[in-house]
């Protein structure tokens, strides 16, 4: 049985929330094109998705 507490879980948050934050940056702050959003859409999505994944290991544990 892994611990809650272990800080690997809260890591895979943190880069989840700092790549889903980098995907806001680009679509708000970059030269807007189809491109950049969709660029800027994936990597948001993929933030999400670690960090949901980082919360639900927690929960599993």
């Amino acid at each position: 049985m892994v611990n809650a507490n272990n800080p690997s879980h809260y890591k895979i948050i943190i880069v989840g929330v700092f790549i889903g934050l980098f995907g806001i940056f680009v679509k708000q702050f970059i030269y807007h094109s189809m491109v950049v959003d969709l660029i800027g859409w994936a990597l948001t999505v993929i933030g999400a998705a670690i960090s949901i994944s980082g919360v639900m290991r927690i929960l599993k544990d």
